[in-house]
């Protein structure tokens, strides 16, 4: 229901959708993508007391966290096969490689989100069994080790998706793309690259300082890039491909006046 309602809101005129009717693969990643939300909710165990009635409130707000970008990283694997719809058998390892980083990543991903977001609520709140189940579930001497296991899994999602759009673009002659087409190709190839490079800057510098109180600090800063990076990137694309447009439009008036 999501991909189908998703299919018919995306108009995108530039770029021709080769991918508009799901195939088994795609089926099967929405599956896993599922399975993915699935392991983050049976994680946490039923409340039978007030208490754990509190602490499964509390734990809402990461689980929300968690589930988007779980659906951030699933919106741009669909919006992959909606453009170019292909299923090879190159595509089907790449595809089952992502599936299984995203499987691996889901249980770093919930434990480092509860830490981030729970501390300061505890905090706050004055919750002291609360902070003290925190402080037990990883020392901050930890923290480094924590950082590498999260920031690879994230490195390795984004490399992956890196990876098929450069398959992608190496079909472009048989995919019939367009300048334009290129272009955008091109463009989710250096996005993904960019939101793979954080992650990869996060886990040298957890290495570093790795057994240091200040493994966490300095490598969850490092995440803190994302926003002037991509706006950056954003920006620059954004500006390269109206670019692009102007000059397709007058070739085409060139052509049509010869």
């Amino acid at each position: 229901m999501i991909r189908k309602a998703l299919t018919e809101k995306i108009t995108e005129t530039d770029f021709r959708l080769r991918g508009k009717e799901p195939s088994r693969l795609e089926n099967f990643s929405d599956a896993i993508f599922a399975l993915a939300i699935t392991l983050l909710l049976i994680s946490t165990s039923p409340p039978t007391n007030f208490e754990q009635i509190k602490r499964f409130a509390y734990e809402l707000l990461p689980f929300l966290v968690c589930i988007t970008l779980i659906m951030l990283i699933w919106h741009e694997h669909f919006q992959f096969y909606l453009r170019y719809g292909l299923r090879n058998s190159r595509m089907i390892v790449l595809n089952t490689l992502f599936l299984a980083i995203v499987l691996f990543y889901v249980y770093p991903l919930k434990f480092l989100t509860k830490i981030i977001i729970l501390f300061p609520i505890a905090y706050m709140l004055g919750d002291q069994s609360l902070l003290n189940d925190l402080k037990n579930m990883i020392r901050a001497q930890d923290m480094g080790q924590l950082m590498i296991i999260y920031g690879f899994g994230a490195m390795c999602v984004f490399l992956v998706l890196r990876q098929m759009y450069c398959y992608a673009l190496k079909k472009a002659d048989q995919l019939g793309f367009s300048e334009l087409e290129r272009f955008d190709t091109r463009t989710s190839i250096r996005t993904n690259f960019l939101m793979a490079l954080v992650p990869m800057v996060s886990v040298v510098l957890s290495i570093i300082f790795l057994n240091s109180w200040l493994a966490g600090p300095v490598a969850g800063f490092v995440y803190f890039l994302y926003t002037p990076i991509m706006i950056a990137h954003g920006r620059r694309a954004d500006k390269k491909r109206k670019a692009l447009i102007e000059e397709l439009k007058k070739e085409e008036v060139v052509v049509i006046n010869s």
